[in-house]
């Protein structure tokens, strides 16, 4: 066979110092035959070959089959491209055959507010500790899905071995072993089509070198692994809800880095999140040193520390870790196929990672095993912890009302409910000092079992440790590069852009439970003599795309208007009955009954103050057909996030077309084009022709380094420029500028004469920042004068001016600039009243630059309601 011949080659490569290692899975191990292994039923051996989804689903049901007694397959969720999300349960026959009970009990265990002290103590010394092992969040990061089979394998099939009976009686294992499908799929296809007939060891050979977008992301190129905050992938919705059902006490993220290192594995690296606890500190220590333990036995090379940190809550260990689990995260140097040369011409095999991988999770789960009652105990306490913690808060309880856009509301309510975060809604009015909050007004408790992980969710700014702040200082003045791994600011209320009332005292007043089910809003309308307003927001701009495909006959106010004593703000949505027949109005009243929108009736189109309701300020929208830039040079996240938020968050349609063949569509069927970041290099013919598109009504929105791309000297699509490191335009100077000399009479200045003469701003490591928005510009339809913007970057966009366009949205100034999270010194000196977003016509269209990306990870829907406004309203006006 093909696969026997491959083996047989790798073997005779070269290693370090001599011939490679006679392979074993686990030195000494015996089987039990009536467990298949990898090769009775897929057809090769573990590390062999690159197991597809396929045939790693295959493998897990035929072990399920094999040993029903000691196992329990789940499906516990699909993909975006429709593959199964499987779990395998592994644990002794009396812990399966009581598994819903364990359930039970981890559920009582999780919440000890109702839990008795004898109770507690019964549940402690009789359940199981849970020990989840999940794999590849990145589909091409290859080993760790072939050592999630061998780790099952050898739980079932391993005769004779303490370690295994001991884990089987005291913990019960979940195995995830493919949380990227998808990923993985795409990786496999590039990785097969490239492989030559004998594995090729060169880095850059084709079966290495992925095309764009490569197999980490999932099928909407998301970073899944970077999801846990934002829950925006159905992927990571389907663990989280796994999570908070199997409640576990140990947490395993396995996956790979680059191929010239070597094993990673914890303690972290500084900065920690600082609602970590001490003791779970302690326990990262001690798995640590236990893989350590094992590893050195086997001779295998790893690093601790270092690199990879704990400090962003949105993490596969982090989320977890802030839910009371011992959560880790595990690094093999990849392969990225079946063999890798490293620099120093040693050869990384595919079997060698998911070795090593397998012995990690093995010791692991000994671990756990070995402490299961410690680590019950353990985890009971920081449940209780963390209740205390809430009851003796400065903050008693967090109120949150409807505000401006009350979707955004309700949609902040189900993500907090998505973490299994407990939401309560007030029956009555609240008062808290001068303000009144009306009833209907979120109240979130800080006195509950996941308090750590809701002031994470809640508040501004999550401090990192000073002298790790100092370090990288000292580090950034040396243009060192600092170690900051991942963005420093995520607070949920700043990112949907909502008012959050502290309390110090409980509110006293009726509030009732609201999960775990969807909040929603209104029932459907009835119908009205003149028609309908909708103030603009969230909701209703979903319901618009669906309206607008639908046939509805939809406008726009462009100026404020009032009826009664009702305010309307620019972007109400106005929907007249004589514009529309009566069974278009009925499928109306049925599309906005499915979104969180505010309807209200109108009988009389008379209005008080402002814009009539026939006036020419009313716009008629029209529906877009947009086409999104796809491939290189796009950056794949940026293009990903882009697709899903129109798809997924607002079903818009889109046409996703590679970049390259841009040229060949013809753009006359479309009304709206998207940059997402990247490096463009469009030809001069490709730019006139996007100029000509847009004069004659297109909309081309570009974000972050696409909208650096369109202030380009050849590009001139925006009349603006970006900025260096100190505030001079980063235009190239003329060749023949001549330096100032230096100062004779002047002692040399060693720090001042070691500083680049041109350099690019400081790039901010993910903080939030406040933007100032133009409410009278349509572009900021929905949202109030102030929001937070994520800042991941070193842009710095000059204001364009009034003759050529509205600077629609500025970054504030100094004093109020910084939201949450850190940003440097020279930062905050360039970024206050620069442009964020700006609009500026160009014939009868628009280009619609923002300076950063505002689907970032789909975090934040005040940044994505300015989005759709581009989509659904730059066309229209």
């Amino acid at each position: 066979m093909l696969s026997t011949l491959i083996m047989a080659l790798l073997a005779m490569l070269p290693a370090a110092q001599g011939a490679q290692k006679p392979f074993e899975l686990a030195p000494g191990a015996r089987y039990d035959s009536r467990i298949p292994s990898l090769k009775d039923v897929i057809g090769h051996d573990f590390g062999e070959q690159i197991s597809t989804p396929e045939q790693i689903a295959a493998y897990m049901k035929a072990l399920a089959a094999a040993d029903p007694d000691r196992t329990r397959l789940l499906e516990y969720g699909r993909t975006w491209e429709g593959r199964p999300l499987i779990l395998l349960i592994v644990g002794g026959a009396g812990r399966i055959s009581g598994i819903d009970g364990i359930k039970a009990g981890l559920q009582k265990l999780a919440d000890p507010r109702s839990l008795a002290a004898a109770e507690a103590d019964r549940l402690v010394k009789e359940l199981p500790a849970v020990v989840w092992l999940i794999h590849a969040v990145h589909g091409n990061e290859i080993s760790s899905p072939d050592a999630a089979l061998a780790e099952a394998y050898h739980l079932l099939a391993a005769r004779g071995d303490a370690a295994v009976d001991a884990i089987l009686q005291n913990t019960l294992v979940l195995v995830d072993p493919l949380q990227n499908p998808d990923g993985r799929a795409r990786f496999l296809a590039a990785n097969q089509q490239g492989r030559a007939a004998v594995p090729d060891s060169e880095p850059v050979s084709a079966e290495h070198d992925e095309p764009w977008p490569g197999g980490r992301s999932n099928h909407y190129l998301f970073d899944m692994n970077r999801d846990w905050l934002a829950m925006s992938q159905i992927e990571t919705k389907a663990r989280a809800r796994i999570g908070l059902e199997w409640l576990p006490q140990v947490v395993v993220d396995l996956h790979e880095m680059g191929g010239e290192s070597t094993y990673y594995f914890a303690p972290p690296a500084e900065p920690a999140n600082p609602y970590i606890t001490p003791r779970q500190r302690e326990w990262l220590q001690s798995f640590g040193k236990e893989n350590a333990r094992h590893f050195d036995a086997r001779g295998f090379e790893y690093f601790v520390r270092e690199v990879f940190d704990s400090f962003y809550p949105g993490y596969g260990d982090s989320w977890p870790m802030l839910q009371g689990a011992i959560a880790m995260t595990y690094e093999q140097a990849s392969p990225r196929g079946l063999v890798y040369r490293r620099g120093d011409d040693t050869l990384l095999s595919f079997r060698d990672a998911v070795v090593h991988h397998f012995t990690a999770a093995l010791s692991t789960l000994e671990t756990a095993a070995r402490n299961r009652e410690t680590l019950l105990r353990d985890y009971l306490e920081y449940r209780r912890s963390a209740i205390a913690e809430g009851e003796k808060a400065q903050v008693r309880e967090y109120w949150v009302p409807a505000g401006v856009d009350g979707s955004r509301a309700i949609a902040f309510a189900n993500k907090l409910l998505e973490h299994g975060i407990e939401v309560r809604r007030a029956e009555e009015s609240l008062k808290s000092g001068a303000t009144v909050l009306p009833a209907g007004t979120f109240v979130i408790p800080a006195a509950q079992p996941a308090y750590r992980l809701l002031r994470n969710l809640m508040e501004p700014e999550i401090r990192m440790d000073d002298a790790f702040l100092k370090e990288q200082e000292r580090r950034r003045q040396k243009r060192l590069g600092d170690r900051i791994y991942d963005v420093t600011a995520w607070s949920l209320p700043l990112l949907y852009d909502l008012e959050v009332v502290p309390s110090a005292t409980p509110a006293g007043v009726r509030t009732r439970s609201v999960g775990p089910a969807p909040l929603s809003m209104a029932p459907s309308p009835p119908t009205a003599k003149v028609g309908y307003l909708m103030p603009w927001g969230l909701g209703t701009a979903g319901a618009a795309v669906e309206a607008l495909r639908a046939g509805v006959r939809m406008r726009t106010a462009g100026e404020p208007f009032t009826i009664g004593s009702r305010k309307f703000e620019v972007g109400t949505a106005i929907v007249r009955t004589s514009d529309n027949s009566p069974e278009v109005l009925a499928q109306f009243r049925s599309i906005v009954a499915r979104h969180d929108v505010e309807i209200v009736r109108l009988d009389s189109s008379w209005v008080d103050e402002g814009m009539s309701l026939g006036s020419n300020e009313a716009t008629l929208l029209k529906t877009p057909k947009v086409v999104l830039a796809w491939d290189a040079p796009s950056r794949s996240e940026s293009a990903g996030w882009a697709r899903y938020v129109l798809e997924r968050q607002f079903g818009q349609p889109v046409t996703a077309v590679r970049a390259s063949s841009l040229r060949r569509l013809d753009m006359r069927r479309y009304n709206v084009l998207i940059l997402p970041s990247g490096s463009y290099t469009f030809s001069e013919e490709d730019v006139r022709r996007m100029k000509d598109w847009v004069s004659t009504g297109g909309v081309l929105v570009t974000f972050s380094e696409a909208s650096r791309w369109a202030t380009g000297e050849r590009v001139g699509l925006l009349s603006t420029g970006t900025e260096l490191r100190d505030g001079r335009p980063a235009v190239e100077p003329p060749k023949d500028e001549k330096k100032p000399a230096p100062d004779p009479k002047k002692p040399f200045d060693y720090d001042q004469a070691i500083q680049p003469d041109r350099e690019s701003p400081e790039s901010v490591p993910g903080a939030l920042m406040r933007v100032t928005l133009d409410r009278e510009h349509w572009l900021a339809s929905g949202l109030d004068e102030e929001i937070q913007v994520v800042v991941e970057g070193s842009r710095v966009f000059t204001p364009v001016k009034l003759d050529r366009g509205r600077n629609v949205g500025i970054y504030a100034k100094k004093d109020r600039l910084l939201a949450g999270g850190h940003a440097w010194q020279n930062s905050q000196e360039l970024l206050p009243q620069k442009a964020f977003l700006i609009d500026q016509p160009l014939g009868r269209g628009h280009v619609i630059a923002f300076a950063e990306d505002p689907n970032f990870r789909a975090l934040s829907p005040a940044m994505q309601l300015l989005f759709i406004n581009a989509v659904l309203m730059g066309t229209s006006r």
